[in-house]
């Protein structure tokens, strides 16, 4: 973690990290993590549970009576979490869809393409593109943002409120970015609530529209990203951000290097 500086309050009671760069703030409060066991697969459903059907009733309760949202993809994703370090409580759940070669709508962009006479595979090389899914944020998390500052320590601006609040988002990115990269992908493709895709874009991360947009719990937007073309432009819009989703950069280093090995690979 980067050098952290504290200041002492003067009743000597609170020392509190008063200046710190976006990343090791980020390692203070927040952990991502692979749900690679049965316990945090099924926390991770349990919070998309939470956040798709009883916060925002995108899903059908009765078709999720053990109280665990889940669906075909799960079979072939990468599930991540992030966790609030000072309270240890999920916070924060995506997942990272795999192609699976030779099947079929193995990624649900495919078939709500098709539905507008558009081929996926036209856009992106199918067997290195991955599907951002499930991005979901406890929004019990965001009205508990204050309760980070001591006793006695003054309220969190509203700028300050969001910035924290970006970090949970900023912190479920780079999980996608290190899965992204530890298996293979050049590519991410989506399919986005539009509010979403331009808060994405406010942190420098970009996808590009495809086709119109398509009934999927709602409106909602294809879209892909060529990963290296992402995070460059991420680095010079919002070098902070960068920051905190490549981890200091290294996780962009072995993307690199890894390209490097296999100069074909173009957007």
């Amino acid at each position: 973690m980067n050098k952290v500086l504290f200041r002492e309050f003067t009743d000597t009671s609170n020392i509190w990290p008063i200046e710190l760069d976006l990343l090791s703030r980020h390692d203070l409060y927040f952990e991502n993590r692979l749900a690679d066991t049965p316990e945090l697969i099924e926390l991770a459903h349990t919070l998309r549970y939470q956040v798709y059907v009883r916060e925002r009733a995108f899903e059908n309760p009765e078709h999720h009576a053990s109280g665990l949202e889940t669906d075909e993809f799960d079979s072939h994703s990468l599930s991540g979490l992030v966790m609030h370090r000072p309270s240890g409580e999920a916070i924060g759940t995506a997942r990272l869809i795999l192609p699976v070669p030779g099947r079929a709508d193995s990624l649900p962009i495919e078939s709500l393409l098709r539905e507008n006479g558009l081929d996926i595979a036209d856009y992106v090389p199918l067997d290195t593109s991955m599907e951002i899914s499930r991005f979901a944020i406890s929004k019990s998390y965001r009205r508990r943002i204050n309760d980070e500052q001591p006793p006695g320590a003054p309220a969190l601006s509203k700028e300050e409120r969001i910035r924290r609040g970006n970090l949970v988002c900023l912190s479920l990115m780079q999980f996608l970015l290190r899965q992204a990269v530890d298996n293979g992908a050049t590519h991410y493709t989506a399919v986005m609530e539009e509010k979403l895709l331009r808060m994405l874009a406010s942190m420098g991360l970009h996808f590009t529209p495809v086709g119109p947009m398509v009934s999927h719990h709602g409106l909602r937007q294809p879209c892909i990203s060529y990963i290296p073309e992402m995070m460059e432009r991420c680095r010079a819009e919002q070098p902070q951000y960068w920051d905190v989703i490549t981890d200091g950069g290294e996780i962009i280093r072995r993307l690199n290097r890894r390209l490097a090995q296999r100069p074909a690979l173009a957007s």
